[in-house]
């Protein structure tokens, strides 16, 4: 995959809260090294839409936190990567990101509802695959994945066993966002699915 504008925007916009949390937990480890891993990561990582895919900021991210790992894994303990998830969730950045910003927009719902039978999007083996039902009047949508992008990754990295920690910021970034999310399945954590059901505050 390319690293792009997205891969070389992720660790600036992630770097404040990553090292402030490493300094804390492990002095030491080398934010430099980190951004070599991730950029291995990305380069290894098969083509899955670019920016054309609306949820690729997501890996890109993901990405950059296991390169973080991959750095010094005989410090950073899955305790401390679950600390370093979390402090990225608490952080500035990423509450500006996040808070107050709509879901449930026509825009939004109409890309997701298009990409489930998109052939493009459908055509990349590793790419999330996913079926999609929405009801604006309360609102609320089901998502059901089948495949996941970032577990894939995760897997090829040898890195799967920290994807519980990683499934963790979609409930922050709903919660952000106003709304509720409610996952009875992870694909991160050995289900065969994910079952996304967010239900947003009615305007």
């Amino acid at each position: 995959m390319k690293y792009g504008v997205m891969g070389a925007m992720i660790p600036l916009l992630v770097k404040k809260p990553v090292a402030a949390y490493l300094d804390r937990a492990v002095p030491g480890i080398s934010l430099s090294d980190a951004k070599k891993e991730y950029k291995a990561i990305i380069a290894r990582q098969p083509e899955i839409g670019g920016s054309k895919n609306n949820l690729i900021m997501g890996l890109y991210t993901a990405a950059y936190l296991i390169g973080v790992y991959k750095t010094d894994q005989s410090r950073i303990s899955e305790e401390v990567f679950d600390g370093l998830v979390k402090a990225l969730c608490a952080s500035d950045i990423f509450i500006r990101l996040n808070k107050g910003r709509e879901f449930f927009t026509e825009k939004n719902i109409s890309t997701r509802n298009r990409l489930q039978n998109d052939p493009e999007f459908n055509s990349y083996p590793e790419n999330w695959k996913y079926t999609f039902s929405y009801d604006m009047s309360v609102p609320e949508c089901t998502i059901t994945y089948t495949k996941c992008a970032i577990c894939e990754m995760a897997r090829r990295e040898n890195c799967f066993h920290l994807m519980k920690y990683l499934c963790t910021t979609d409930f922050a970034q709903q919660e952000l966002m106003g709304n509720t999310l409610i996952r009875t399945k992870t694909i991160g954590n050995g289900d065969d699915i994910c079952d996304f059901h967010i239900i947003g505050t009615r305007k």
